[in-house]
């Protein structure tokens, strides 16, 4: 798999997990924890979901299309997910210890973590160097010096 395709697909991947979270904690009993959470099925649930899609979506198709410097500004995008991430895990750990529903959060926990690792995959994936992938292919380099055998 080439650099592109790997890049196509760990982004895409990224994006369904982040979708994923917002779906599940519309889910659990962190949507009855405010007055501004999501509840399931809800315009605000659809409307985080756009949002979080209308920061994929245009990067990745100008990309996939040919522009490589998206992939920088995809990273940065990845950079903030990183945080964002992070953040909610710890919140989310904060909020069920507190509330004593840390149990009920487990799938929430979970995908959070998921997201998070898909991110850390997701730079390695977009700044591997083309000489790995030609290893992998089977395809060696040899510097030729002018020395025959």
């Amino acid at each position: 798999m080439n650099i592109k395709s790997g890049l196509v697909i760990i982004t895409l991947l990224s994006a369904f997990f982040f979708c994923s979270f917002i779906v599940a904690a519309s889910l659990s009993p962190l949507a009855d924890l405010g007055s501004a959470a999501n509840t399931f099925n809800s315009f605000g649930m659809w409307a985080a979901i756009g949002s979080i899609l209308a920061f994929y979506i245009p990067p990745l198709t100008l990309y996939i299309f040919g522009v490589d410097s998206m992939r920088f500004v995809m990273s940065v995008f990845c950079g903030f997910g990183l945080f964002i991430h992070t953040a909610l895990f710890v919140f989310i750990i904060a909020i069920g210890s507190i509330e004593g529903i840390i149990s009920d959060l487990r799938g929430v926990l979970g995908i959070c973590a998921a997201m998070f690792i898909t991110n850390v995959v997701w730079f390695f994936v977009a700044f591997r160097s083309s000489k790995l992938d030609a290893q992998k292919s089977g395809i060696v380099a040899h510097s030729y010096n002018g020395e025959h055998n």
